[in-house]
Formats: C-alpha cells, structure tokens, sequence
C-alpha cells in the first residue's frame, strides 16, 4: 500500500468520523436519534484514536519539537480561529437584536483554545474535545523532546490502568479532581491505542505483543465509560463498547492494508472538510437553521436536515476549508518558521 492510500484511509475515517458526530446533534433529544444516530456520539472516541495514530507518525517525520508544535499550530488554528469567529458573529447578531450582553470574553477566551483551563465557557459544544487533544499533543511533544518517546508503552499502559483502577476503586475527590482537570485520562486508552496501531503498522515483528495491548486498551476504555465525556448519557455501555469493537477492528484492518473499501470520493471529500464540519456545524444548525426550519416554517425533520442543513453546513465547511485553511494554514507554517526557526 502507497502512503496515499494510507493516508486516503485516515481522511475517510475522519469523514466518517465527522458526519456520525453531525448526525448524533441533529438527531440529539429527538425520537429519531433511536434509529441508531445516537451512536454518533462516539465519533469523537474514533477521531482520538485517529489523533494517536497520526500525531505518533507526525513525530517520525520532525526533526525537533519545534517543528512539530509549528505543525500543529499552523495545522488547527487557522481553521479553529474561523470556525469560533463565524459562531461569535452569529451569537453577536441574535444578543444585539434581544439587548443581550455581547459574549466578548468568551469569544476572547474559545480563540486561545485553552477556555476549559481559562474557566470560560465553550461557544459551541464541539470545542470540549479540543482541549483533550491539546494535552495529549504537549504531553507526547514532550516526550519527543527529552527523548522519552522510547517509554511510551509503559507510559501508555499505566496511565491506561491507573485511571482505571483509580475509577473503579478509589473514585473518591482524589480521582475527580484528576479527571476534572486533566480530561486527557478519560480517553487515554484511545489515544494509546491510536500510537499502537501505528506500530503494527511499521513493526510487523511485533505483532502479538501490539495486539495484546491494543485489546487492554480496548478493555480500558470500556471500563472508563462511567467517566468519559458524554457518551453515558446518551447510549449504554454495551452499545459503547460495540462501537469501540467496530472502530478497533476498522484499524486492524486498515494497518493490514484491507481497509481500502471506505474510501470514496465522498468520504475523501469529508475526510477533507472533516476539522471544519466539526467545528462549525451545531450551532449553525441546532440553534438556527433547523428550529427556523421546523418550527416556524413546519417543514419535515428528514428534508430540514438532509435537503437544507447538512448541504449548508457542508458548503460552509468547504468554504472555510479552501479559502482558509489550506491557504493560511502554509502561511502561518512558513511565518512560523521564520519567526522562530
């Protein structure tokens, strides 16, 4: 398999990822989430999984932690910085026209994306995941620096059952406070797991002891489901660890070079706009287009949501992908790179 197809493998899972997330809050609170859209919730546990894979593999081709953070930096914040503006404006619009307060503070704040560790509320539902995958960035850049990255299966593995056998036996103030302010935890056996099966990707000799981890792994995030995001509000644990069993076994056969099936021009073209749909799509659409649509013009859920709303939110995603991302992303990288290489 060429790095493009793997890579063509990524982008469609990320596709994928992003369109069971945007169904699940269309669907969210309502009847028609029972028709298996509430599975969608769980798209986030199948994009940190992604994120492990990628962002260990991103770590082969750097030569320095600064080299990575550029990357990292110039790859989000563009396309975060769009998303949280054109949300801001939309809420800017609706607070002057009901002389509300104009939510300034929490624009400020969301534009850092460290607003959970700021005390600032997100200004929409998806921004909660982003500053999970900031922790686990800085906590394996760092690893990169000190040259630890060699102990990261140890690292992996006792973070992945501490957190466990913290939930599971001492969950007691101790354990909250951890889980509170170092969300990280709650996940952390997906993000392991997404370095793991890089490894089975490139370590063919290492097959039994990959997989045995990776099934711990899987075993670990099951037993977090109590404590990890919002999945245990919405679907039950069997349904969890179903979805986590389809997603495992989408990477083994993906790192076995048999996963070629998913991809699709649509999936591709998803995987593409993926980062954007999943910042911009909520509000637009739950605290807009779709109440307009159903309440006031009576139009049916299903062509509300699949004729109008999807197609718009799409097109905005595209528009903020294209004019925005893939342009100002190399900009920033290259200024980046002067400034401070």
């Amino acid at each position: 398999m060429s790095k493009s197809s793997r890579f063509q493998e990524l982008d469609a899972l990320r596709g994928i990822a992003a369109l069971m997330v945007v169904l699940f809050h269309y669907t969210m609170t309502k009847p028609q989430a029972k028709l298996g859209f509430e599975l969608g919730t769980t798209g986030v546990d199948l994009f940190f999984i992604i994120s492990g894979f990628v962002i260990f593999m991103s770590l082969t081709k750097v030569k320095t932690s600064l080299d990575f953070i550029i990357n990292r930096v110039s790859r989000l914040y563009p396309t975060y910085w769009a998303c949280v503006t054109f949300t801001f404006l939309l809420i800017l619009i609706v607070a002057l026209n009901n002389n509300q307060v104009v939510p300034l503070k929490q624009y400020v704040g969301n534009m850092t994306m460290f607003q959970y560790y700021l005390g600032i509320t997100d200004l929409d539902g998806p921004y909660w995941t982003m500053i999970i995958e900031m922790i686990f960035y800085i906590g394996i850049v760092l690893l990169f620096h000190f040259k630890k990255l060699k102990y990261l299966n140890i690292i992996g593995l006792t973070l992945s059952l501490c957190i466990v056998l913290l939930t599971s036996f001492f969950n007691n103030a101790t354990t909250q406070w951890l889980l509170k302010y170092i969300p990280l935890l709650q996940y952390i056996p997906l993000f392991f797991a997404g370095t793991i099966f890089y490894k089975c990707y490139t370590e063919q000799t290492k097959a039994i002891e990959n997989y045995s981890i990776l099934l711990l792994c899987l075993i670990c995030q099951i037993l977090l489901f109590n404590y990890c995001g919002r999945s245990k509000t919405v679907i039950s644990q069997v349904q969890y660890t179903g979805m986590l069993i389809v997603y495992f076994v989408l990477f083994v056969l993906f790192v076995n070079k048999k996963l070629g099936f998913i991809v699709s021009k649509l999936t591709l073209f998803l995987g593409k706009i993926s980062f954007a749909l999943y910042l911009i799509h909520q509000h637009v659409s739950i605290r807009l287009i779709l109440p307009l649509l159903i309440n006031k013009y009576h139009i049916n859920f299903w062509v509300a949501t699949f004729c109008i709303t999807l197609p718009i939110v799409l097109v905005l995603a595209s528009l903020i992908t294209y004019f925005i991302d893939v342009p100002m992303s190399k900009k920033m990288k290259q200024k980046l790179h002067e400034l401070l290489g």
